[in-house]
């Protein structure tokens, strides 16, 4: 029976089609069968055909040509009651340029049995993107073009060829370290000591920048104070002879203000464009210029900063749509304008797909890049939300984010009223899973931030789980400025940090629990992850005393690795269960809680390997911190310069017990403790920290890792560890799963 259908396609012979559009026609048919209903869209399509066949036959049967005319389909479909089975909006091959995002909302949702899928069609790998194409290219001088635009505005982003090129900028890029060369150095805030200064001299450089015509074009862009972060900022005014930078009209942060040693840049400046790659912006008469690599080639901008949304409202959610095969690329970056109060929060806009009031939604095997904001942000309240299996690379700022437009947490972490004040205007994210997904080279604009990023939420058991993450110019995974609880597990993150500092591979600050709340009592799980090489980036005027191995990149002048943590507890952890991770090669230790009032968090079963200075960081700042416990942990580390741990003048009495862990030095010499006690007292030895009662238990021993030299922690079955109760611990389930 299926065969004669297959002779014969709504009517006409299937002879006549190319074996392409028959198994186009094919796919259709076997849709049509199962109670599919299937529309589809394509670049020779037609908004009045009636989009349910993927190729124009006769009249008006035939694709759509815009995601407009296929979601307005649907909600006409839905409109007349024809709504008991799932619905798919297919799209074929080629690049669908939007100038604006595909807004779905509640009139869009699916059900739990008929979910409503936007996709790819099978074997085709359609794309949007938020660019449009510039042609109309003159010559301007020598191998530079020039491209007058249609229209004005303002855009720091420019793909040729699908890869983001280089804003023309003084000193030029170093090709062959573009992360620590090339920079230009502040030599002097002027006045000297002001914090608000507007005013910088910059140290001597071997290329002088040329005389620019339009300073208000320009930006510099600087890793300001200790390096936590970047900023563009407009210049106002530069002196060759003094070497002299005023910038304006908004000053510098005044929290982070400029400091000697700063490292900056200044882009966009049309007199610098000299090489292959490079293009500048004139904003004043909409035009751009641009240096192609190589003859012929794609050249697209961006216009639009986001290109799916999932936003439905707070009485009526969005449910049950899926996202699925597409790629999405070349989003307007929304950095600086755009930036929240809080510069811990991940872009407000720019992403590629943005989820709010929605529920049940997935976005799944999709590759995002080259976006200017984030790739997917849920917004505000979502739940139970699917996140998975999606490539996630060359994003302007985070890879996911979870995100709300709240202020930012209170200073006073030790009030609970407050902290329930607070948490009470932030909306619930609920169960959403974050699972199974590659992320790399995020923060490509804004650069503090995460891999995945929480931000202004109060969560309820959202999940991390199984992701890949790496070359990150910040951390991994950050939770910022929240509440409640979420559950990190079997990620695998290498090579993070590359260029900011005081950061980890995974991070809380000013995450809380509130004492009682059945949703929000409950603190974070981290388990089972593997981290490997969180490195760290300063470059300021005096390094902090203790916080890295100041190497002499670029004449000493920038420090890596520097001032990182594998799991790095900032400001008041609470309650927090860290278990069975793997961390290896940081700076300042794999765990840390130096800040703030960490209270009743466990450290147990974990593996932490070769940091440069301490293996864990047991400072704790707060005289409110009590009931934390670190045991059953293996430290193993080489560099006999190194510390087995630092402690504070509070660990003594914010720690109730640590003990039962192994610890593996040099030789097997016994372990150096760096730090004081409350009574001002020093503490450097082992049997001195064990004279406070700690580790009475524990032993300095060879841990009997199968392989540690090729990075193979596993334990062997006689190893002395499992004397303590120490678990095995399986990384063969870390990162995604191939299968998924």
């Amino acid at each position: 029976m299926i065969w004669a259908l297959l002779l014969s396609v709504n009517g006409r012979a299937t002879a006549a089609f190319h074996p392409q559009q028959l198994a186009l026609l094919t796919m259709d048919l076997s849709l049509t069968l199962s109670g599919n209903k299937t529309f589809y869209v394509s670049l020779n399509g037609n908004d009045r055909w009636s989009g349910t066949l993927p190729l124009h036959q006769s009249g008006d049967e035939g694709p759509f040509a815009t995601l407009q005319a296929a979601r307005d389909a649907v909600r006409r479909l839905k409109g007349v009651g024809d709504f008991d089975h799932p619905v798919t909006i297919m799209l074929l091959e080629g690049t669908y340029r939007l100038d604006g995002p595909l807004v779905l909302d509640a009139r869009d949702s699916g059900t739990a049995d008929s979910p409503i899928t936007w996709c790819a069609f099978p074997g085709h790998q359609p794309q949007l993107s938020g660019g449009i194409e510039l042609t109309d290219w003159q010559v301007h001088e020598g191998a530079i073009k020039k491209c007058s635009l249609s229209r004005k505005w303002n855009f720091r982003q420019l793909f040729f060829n699908g890869q983001r090129q280089v804003r023309a900028r003084w000193p030029k890029r170093d090709a062959e370290d573009p992360l620590y060369g090339g920079w230009a150095w502040v030599e002097q805030t002027l006045p000297e000591g002001e914090e608000d200064c507007d005013t910088f001299r910059y140290a001597p450089v071997d290329v002088k920048p040329k005389r620019w015509a339009k300073l208000d074009q320009a930006e510099l862009n600087v890793f300001v104070w200790y390096c936590w972060v970047n900023r563009l900022v407009p210049i106002k005014e530069i002196n060759l002879t003094t070497r002299t930078i005023t910038v304006g009209p908004d000053p510098i942060n005044k929290f982070m203000h400029l400091l000697k040693g700063n490292r900056f840049i200044i882009e966009n400046v049309l007199e610098e464009l000299n090489e292959p790659g490079e293009w500048c912006l004139d904003t004043q008469t909409g035009t751009v210029y641009f240096w192609p690599p190589e003859d012929g080639g794609e050249v697209v901008v961006p216009v639009t900063d986001r290109l799916i949304e999932l936003c439905g409202s707070e009485e009526k959610p969005i449910r049950h749509v899926h996202v699925r095969g597409l790629r999405m690329t070349q989003t307007l970056s929304p950095f600086p304008e755009h930036l929240h109060p809080s510069f811990h929060s991940p872009c407000v806009r720019g992403e590629a797909i943005r989820l709010e009031h929605a529920e049940d939604c997935v976005i799944e095997q999709n590759v995002i890049h080259e976006v200017g904001g984030d790739a997917v942000r849920l917004q505000g309240y979502t739940a139970r939300n699917h996140v998975v299996n999606n490539d996630i690379y060359h994003t302007g700022s985070a890879g996911i984010s979870f995100a709300s437009d709240a202020e930012g947490n209170t200073h006073t972490w030790a009030d609970p009223d407050e902290l329930i004040r607070r948490a009470a205007r932030y909306p619930r994210s609920v169960e959403n899973l974050i699972a199974h997904n590659r992320i790399h080279h995020t923060g490509a604009l804004k650069k503090n931030g995460g891999a995945i990023q929480a931000y202004g939420i109060a969560s309820q058991d959202n999940r991390l789980a199984h992701n890949l993450i790496h070359h990150t110019a910040d951390k991994g995974i950050v939770l910022q400025d929240g509440f409640g609880r979420v559950i990190v597990e079997y990620n695998h993150l290498h090579d993070l940090a590359l260029e900011i500092a005081d950061t980890g591979a995974i991070m809380t600050n000013r995450w809380f629990v509130i004492e009682g709340d059945e949703q929000l009592g409950k603190g974070n799980v981290f388990r089972f992850n593997l981290i490997r090489n969180v490195v760290g980036c300063g470059a300021y005027d005096d390094p902090k005393e203790g916080k890295g191995s100041i190497s002499s990149k670029q004449g000493g002048r920038i420090w890596t690795p520097y001032y990182t943590w594998g799991i790095y507890f900032d400001n008041s952890a609470m309650y927090c269960t860290v278990y069975g991770n793997v961390i290896v090669g940081t700076v300042l230790g794999g765990v840390s809680q130096p800040v703030g009032d960490p209270k009743g968090n466990l450290f147990e079963n974990n593996i932490l390997v070769n940091s440069n200075l301490h293996q864990a960081d047991l400072r704790v700042g707060g005289k409110h911190s009590v009931g934390n416990r670190f045991v059953r942990n293996i430290l193993y580390y080489t560099d006999p310069q190194s510390s087995l741990m630092a402690i504070g003048s509070r660990t003594h009495r914010s720690f109730s017990e640590c003990d039962y862990n192994l610890y593996a030095t040099p030789d097997r010499h016994e372990p150096r403790i760096v730090g004081q006690t409350g009574d001002d007292e020093s503490v450097d030895t082992f049997r001195e920290w064990q004279q406070l009662g700690f580790d009475t238990h524990s032993i300095i021993a060879d841990p009997l890792f199968v392989d540690p030299a090729n990075g193979d922690y596993r334990l062997r079955l006689e190893s002395p560890a499992f004397q303590l109760g120490f678990r095995p611990i399986d990384l063969s389930r870390v990162g995604p799963d191939p299968s998924f």
